[in-house]
């Protein structure tokens, strides 16, 4: 039996697996940004200590039940608890493989942890400044969730996908390697401004109850013509002056606040190169049905949303495939 653990920004998962079947799962309510407030990570190792050990004792097992802990994520991030050097695009499985780590963690689990890093791009080194603020990227956690939604869906050697959540993260994958990395800060942007300034009164919570396609289309094309910060004070004028509803400018809102998220991904594949590849929106909703909207709002063609079910477990499986590739190496 295997646990996997997928450490984000704002939650942390584990899962428990008897080959592919999930058996069992737990989440908290912690990410790194826990550990990043703190400026400690112990919370990150008491957390995924309770995690594993719920896990074990709700279904009567002990630590030498489970082969391996594998870890997709920041956990092995400059910021969680076992830090190790990303992979460098152009990568894949194998170059995951590489700088993958299998360590023994006693204050956390007897049981040995396999860290996969995440991937990075680096620029030239005669690069021009522009070239090397653009460039400068990585992720965590979102290379293992492609290659488990990459298997499952059966994607070509070339596609782009965009995995919204409390970041966005936009990949360009190329003869079968991710080879460019494009970041947003998407859900902890709607986080921020709904929960931090004058517009928390305007606005619902969760921001987006409800998806109406014509406000949050609106608001993307107004945040086009007249500029992001001018239109999401909009969310409360259209309440207080003009007798929308909340929810009607909640969408306004999140349709203006992810123009940016949105330009990034219709930009890349509006390039010559990408045409007709397809352009995969992961993640979970309300944002994969957002970005799909607004993605066809922006002109993108080829869309192709990641099932429900395929999303969910996708970086489990992904993190499960480089562990099969690490004992095979």
């Amino acid at each position: 039996m295997i646990i996997t653990v997928d450490c984000g920004t704002t939650n942390m998962r584990c899962r428990l697996f008897d080959e592919k079947k999930l058996i069992d799962q737990e989440r908290a309510k912690c990410g790194i940004r826990d550990g990043a407030f703190l400026g400690s990570t112990d919370i990150l190792k008491e957390t995924l200590s309770r995690l594993i050990k719920t896990l074990l004792e709700r279904n009567s097992l002990t630590e030498g039940d489970i082969e391996v802990v594998i870890s997709s994520g920041t956990l092995a991030s400059d910021v969680g608890i076992h830090k190790i050097p990303h992979a460098i695009c152009p990568a894949w499985i194998p170059e995951s493989v590489k700088a993958a780590e299998m360590v023994k963690m006693e204050e956390v689990t007897g049981i040995p942890i396999l860290f996969i890093p995440g991937v990075k791009t680096l620029p030239s080194p005669d690069a021009d400044l522009e070239t090397k603020i653009v460039t400068y990227e990585s992720m965590s956690g979102e290379e293992s969730e492609i290659y488990g939604i990459s298997e499952s869906l059966g994607l070509p050697d070339d596609f782009i996908i965009t995995l919204p959540g409390s970041h966005n993260k936009v990949m360009e994958v190329t003869g079968g390697k991710i080879c460019s990395i494009r970041s947003g800060l998407c859900g902890e942007f709607i986080a921020s401004i709904s929960e931090h300034t004058m517009l928390k009164s305007a606005l619902p919570n969760p921001v987006i109850r409800e998806i109406l396609p014509e406000m949050l289309t609106l608001g993307w094309r107004m945040a086009d013509k007249y500029g992001l910060s001018p239109m999401l004070i909009k969310a409360r004028m259209l309440q207080l002056l003009g007798g929308y509803s909340q929810d009607e400018a909640a969408n306004f809102f999140v349709g203006a606040l992810l123009h940016d998220d949105i330009q990034t991904v219709a930009r890349i594949a509006a390039k010559p190169e990408s045409k007709g590849k397809p352009v995969v929106v992961g993640g979970g909703d309300p944002l994969k049905t957002v970005f799909m909207i607004l993605l066809a709002e922006a002109g993108t063609e080829n869309l192709v949303a990641v099932p429900d079910d395929v999303a969910t477990l996708a970086s489990n499986y992904g993190a499960m495939r480089v562990y099969e590739a690490w004992k095979n190496e």
